[in-house]
């Protein structure tokens, strides 16, 4: 499939919504005719790439919001805790400010819940929370389920944008603290593991670090959680992988079996 032209937008804000989480508002002319209701999705950050110039570098990231009339586009950010090697798009929102230029690539396919399902149960990191926000958002009020947030710090739970008038009171939050991401693979599975069954047919929707969420994809398969069909289960990133040796081993390790 040919990559759709990249849109040429330049930074209109950043602020801090926790220890380990930024938002970044893009404005340009070219978001008039970005398509609406695109939380979930994802776009491309196009940056050079000094090695082979002839190839940009390209990182995925999770659309939070886009509004065609303000020509705004906001992008969620996690900021991995100890990281010495850092990515090109981690290098550019640490040096990042008002008006710097950046090309957009996509949008690509949302990545929302069934809402015929009985119950549901969301699960991921800081880099998942984007797009869990947007499945909580288009919940019915009466959904039922589970909200499993992992997290580097209990700091970042106080202002991820998560508003309570917006969560079912049906959907019970639950956060797991794990200083290392990337480490302690079993952390989310574990907290799934021990959840009770609710009646009905779930929808299992994760996303996290590759080795977690193939710790969960395993335990859902030996479970007979769900059907194929009803869950969406991938992963966004790798420890000690640059993003394009993680998409080699996602390819390669996350397919279905």
């Amino acid at each position: 499939m040919a990559r759709s032209p990249a849109r040429e937008l330049s930074v209109k804000s950043i602020e801090s919504l926790s220890p380990h989480m930024k938002r970044v508002v893009l404005t340009g002319e070219s978001l008039s005719d970005f398509p609406p209701d695109q939380a979930s999705a994802y776009i491309k950050l196009v940056f050079d790439n000094p090695a082979t110039p002839e190839k940009p570098l390209r990182r995925s990231y999770t659309v939070v919001s886009s509004d065609q009339h303000t020509q705004q586009l906001t992008i969620d950010f996690a900021v991995h805790p100890n990281t010495r090697d850092q990515g090109p798009a981690a290098r550019w929102l640490e040096d990042a400010s008002i008006g710097d230029p950046i090309s957009v690539s996509g949008p690509g396919p949302t990545k929302l819940v069934d809402l015929d399902a009985d119950w549901f149960v969301l699960t991921g990191d800081l880099t998942a929370l984007p797009a869990i926000r947007a499945n909580i958002e288009i919940l019915p009020s009466h959904a039922k389920g589970y909200v499993i947030l992992e997290i580097p710090h209990q700091d970042d739970q106080q202002s991820l944008a998560l508003e309570a008038s917006s969560i079912p009171e049906g959907m019970e939050i639950i956060w797991v603290i794990n200083p290392h991401p990337g480490q302690q693979k079993e952390l989310l599975k574990e907290a799934l593991a021990n959840l009770p069954r609710l009646p009905g047919n779930p929808y299992l929707w994760a996303a996290s670090e590759l080795n977690a969420v193939l710790e969960i994809r395993n335990w859902a398969n030996g479970q007979s959680l769900t059907p194929r069909s009803s869950r969406y289960i991938s992963s966004y990133w790798q420890l000690g992988l640059p993003d394009e040796a993680h998409k080699v081993q996602k390819r390669e390790r996350l397919a279905e079996k």
